[in-house]
């Protein structure tokens, strides 16, 4: 059984309703955790997620609502002592960062109680998790109106949106983007769910996307308290093009 739990789906807007964006696929083989925001840790223990069960984490980006919690989660995990390894995946250019990150967390590999091993993956090219999980990143535009403030030329400006090969059933992950062509980056594919976040792209652009790429289901994420409305249109726009339509809330499940 592949089971997909959504763990967080609230914007970077702090709510009591929702955490902030994240997701879990679990498979018979291997357990990966998609962002790790603000909360994390918290969110997986509301949804009775063992921080042990999870094999590895992706991330879209940087942005503290989905990454800020990564440094918790690694804390909680060393103080129940954990053993197994983890895994880390992020575009190999942001490495560094990761690393940067854990060092001055006082989070130094050496010393917790697991290894990590960093694993990078490059745009456009297919990378295996396990027999399960095959996933292809292709970078968005979310980001790219920060690069010009990359004075030391780090460039750790890279932004994933991901398609999940899961068995025999496609996955497209938009992550959060900023254009219109953002969704259409996996424009030659068909598939069988989508995810797409409503923050930064207007009801229209989502609703021309569905109609094009036609996908099985639609689920809606990274949401604000306040967008009641912009959710109710959505789905009552996109009934029209048969395509059900699911708000998404912290703990729905998913079976794939």
């Amino acid at each position: 059984m592949l089971e997909l739990i959504f763990i967080g789906t609230g914007s970077a807007i702090e709510s009591l309703n929702r955490f902030h964006s994240s997701f879990f696929i679990q498979t018979t083989k291997y357990n990966l955790l998609i962002d790790a925001g603000d909360g994390v840790s918290k969110a997986l223990l509301k949804q009775k997620i063992n921080y042990h069960s999870i094999d590895g984490i992706i991330f879209t980006h940087f942005h503290p609502d989905h990454f800020s919690g990564f440094g918790g989660l690694i804390i909680q995990m060393e103080f129940l002592q954990r053993e197994k390894p983890l895994q880390i995946f992020t575009h190999y250019k942001l490495i560094p960062f990761v690393k940067d990150y854990l060092h001055l967390s006082y989070l130094f590999e050496k010393r917790i109680s697991f290894d990590i091993e960093f694993i990078g993956f490059n745009h456009n090219e297919t990378f295996s998790v396990c027999d399960d999980i095959q996933i292809k990143s292709k970078n968005n535009t979310h980001i790219d109106a920060y690069k010009k403030y990359d004075e030391d030329n780090k460039n750790y400006f890279s932004s994933s949106s991901f398609l999940f090969n899961l068995k025999d059933k496609k996955l497209f992950y938009t992550g959060d983007i900023a254009s219109k062509d953002d969704l259409f980056l996996f424009y030659e594919e068909k598939f069988d769910y989508m995810i797409t976040e409503i923050t930064h792209i207007s009801t229209e652009d989502i609703l021309e996307a569905v109609k094009l790429l036609q996908p099985s289901k639609l689920y809606l994420t990274h949401i604000s308290d306040d967008d009641g409305q912009k959710i109710e249109k959505i789905i009552y726009e996109i009934s029209a093009f048969n395509v059900p339509t699911i708000e998404a809330v912290d703990g729905l499940k998913i079976i794939i």
